[in-house]
């Protein structure tokens, strides 16, 4: 499989062409979380009606376009940076499947104003890329293609935070402290994954050199009249850490290759709520698994937007709430 055009900016810089990948972190992450929900989410395509997308989607994806062009444009901040970069951002926010809402409209460009207003005083990282996608590629030597992985890197950067090091940046915008984002990706499935596919994808060490570790380039959103405040932090793996976890992720991913439609997956009770940042929320899935078909009216098949109950759009013998 290809990878995708990478074009080289006047300031040198690759850029990739943004957008989640065909087989990224956040493609099995439901897996690891609950294989039952990854069943209902992924095999059996079903989710809830929805007439707007998320705000923290909308956001989070418009700062990540934000921050791609303003360093594309060598972190300039002329008025034509801005205009570039507002305009990247607002075209990112309408390639979802769903409208943005108003707010994360209004929420995502004064973030990323901000954002621009506090690093533009300090040092600035020299990147080598953005948007950068790895893979497919294997994250051991020897995996079978069914397990090749691909990541969408946010930058891989020369970060003076690390003393002038090339790092991996990854953006997360947080409504929690920055300590709590270290402590969530310092060892996390997304990150080291990154760090793994950089060592084995032709696209990463092959052509770039090794990588220090990842760069946490943190945006704690500012509500209300309240300011966005912002810090980067360095996160390294051991490689006891990698070993481990390449064993294990290879096989996650075997068992998932395994969950067909009429597969019996297991459920993972503790998975029912999870936190989203400060909150706790109730997994998608809660009421098929508390009720079954009689929840089924809540739900539908995503690709049609049809009813569960409608049976020749069905892939398997059992119901989707099943």
């Amino acid at each position: 499989m290809p990878n995708e055009k990478v074009t080289k900016t006047k300031s040198g810089m690759l850029m990739g062409q943004g957008g989640v990948t065909e087989a990224g972190y956040h493609s099995i992450e439901t897996f690891l979380r609950c294989p039952k929900e990854y069943q209902f989410s992924s095999t059996r395509g079903i989710g809830k009606p929805m007439q707007y997308e998320p705000s923290y989607f909308t956001v989070g994806r418009m700062l990540h376009a934000g921050k791609a062009k303003w360093f594309a444009r060598g972190f300039k901040t002329t008025e034509k940076t801005w205009q570039k970069m507002k305009a990247a951002m607002e075209l990112e926010a309408h390639t979802g499947k769903l409208p943005p809402q108003r707010d994360a409209l209004r929420d995502g460009l004064r973030y990323m104003e901000e954002y621009v207003e506090h690093w533009s005083k300090r040092p600035l990282p020299k990147p080598v890329a953005a948007e950068y996608k790895l893979g497919p590629a294997p994250f051991s030597a020897g995996d079978p293609f069914f397990l090749f992985r691909t990541a969408r890197l946010d930058d891989v950067s020369y970060y003076p935070e690390q003393g002038g090091a090339l790092c991996i940046g990854e953006m997360k915008s947080t409504s929690d402290s920055p300590t709590a984002v270290v402590d969530q990706y310092d060892l996390h499935g997304q990150t080291m994954l990154q760090f793994l596919l950089w060592k084995h994808a032709q696209e990463g060490e092959a052509t770039h050199g090794k990588v220090a570790g990842t760069v946490l380039d943190i945006i704690k959103k500012g509500y209300g009249t309240q300011k966005s405040t912002f810090s980067r932090q360095f996160i390294p793996f051991s490689e006891y850490a990698l070993e481990w976890f390449a064993k294990t992720f290879r096989a996650n991913l075997r068992a998932a290759a395994l969950t067909t439609w009429d597969a019996d997956v297991p459920r993972n009770i503790t998975a029912c709520t999870r936190l989203a940042g400060r909150r706790r929320v109730n997994c998608d899935f809660k009421d098929l698994c508390k009720h079954g078909k009689s929840a089924s009216a809540k739900f539908m098949l995503k690709e049609t937007g049809s009813s569960l109950m409608k049976k020749e759009e069905w892939k398997g013998v059992c119901g989707p709430w099943e």
